[in-house]
């Protein structure tokens, strides 16, 4: 039962890398070539005019025989059509080529933030942005909880700015990001953790990750709630030396909906406030 078990689980895994290769090669043969893209021409018994081919700015390469050819915006299979159908016409009766991309420069995307190796990318076919992701080393331990995806929309007389926020924790799993496809020009953001600081009267003081609207009420529950000798009063510290703001609320108000629950920022630093205990005098 093991062994078979064991059988199956490796034709799973060789179907799997199967369909990823194929995946990977419908996704290159779909790519199409632009300024910047190295591309590479093999000429089955012709040496003299295989070779590699820089895409020039213009989109040309200067290729042999034929001088300057246009290839930007065609796949390889149809830059190749073309190039024999041209090569046929004055030269040769017959011959056959076979063009790949031996480097991908023409439509870059920037990867920034909590990444292992941020930095450009280049597009080869259909990415996706987990893909993007892995490429860049993988997300770091020290990503926030958001990534953003920014890219410009292009509108019938303009270009609008449009921005996508996705969980990191569910880009991480793969349970999102593996069907939205980049484009030339996005930049995608791993945001770092955000954190506030709690001390004072709190079951455990110290630094926490700040989630996305998170409330006063919710930082000090995640901190174990108010200690024993807590006040109902919470100062927010925010700011830095030279534009620093504190903040009092009464904890017992916003429990009774008498006052809303204030979202922290990043760099907060909550105090929460000891009860002070008056001294009885004695009864004469």
């Amino acid at each position: 039962m093991r062994l078979a078990l064991l059988a199956m689980l490796v034709v799973v895994n060789a179907a799997t890398a199967v369909d990823a290769q194929e995946r990977d090669s419908a996704s290159a043969s779909a790519y199409r070539v632009g300024a910047g893209d190295v591309l590479t021409v093999e000429a089955y018994t012709h040496d003299e005019i295989s070779g590699s081919f820089a895409v020039e700015a213009g989109g040309d390469i200067s290729f042999p025989l034929l001088g300057r050819i246009r290839v930007e915006g065609r796949t390889t299979s149809e830059i190749a059509d073309h190039l024999e159908a041209l090569l046929e016409k004055d030269y040769y009766v017959d011959v056959q080529l076979q063009v790949e991309v031996e480097e991908y420069r023409s439509q870059p995307v920037t990867v920034l933030g909590e990444v292992s190796r941020p930095g450009t990318f280049y597009l080869e076919g259909q990415t996706s942005l987990h893909k993007i992701l892995a490429e860049a080393g993988g997300i770091k331990t020290t990503a926030g909880a958001v990534i953003e995806l920014r890219r410009l929309e292009e509108t019938d007389q303009s270009s609008e700015p449009v921005v996508r926020v996705f969980e990191t924790q569910s880009v991480a799993t793969g349970e999102d990001g593996r069907d939205v496809i980049l484009k030339p020009g996005d930049v995608v953001s791993v945001s770092a953790k955000q954190r506030y600081f709690i001390t004072g009267e709190i079951s455990k003081p110290g630094q926490y990750d700040l989630s996305p609207g998170m409330t006063l009420m919710q930082a000090i529950s995640q901190a174990g709630g108010q200690g024993k000798f807590a006040s109902q009063t919470v100062e927010v510290h925010r700011g830095g030396d030279g534009d620093k703001e504190i903040r009092a609320f009464d904890l017992s108000h916003i429990r009774k909906g008498k006052a809303s629950d204030p979202v922290i920022e990043a760099g907060d630093v909550l105090i929460v406030r000891r009860r002070f205990f008056g001294s009885r005098l004695p009864r004469s």
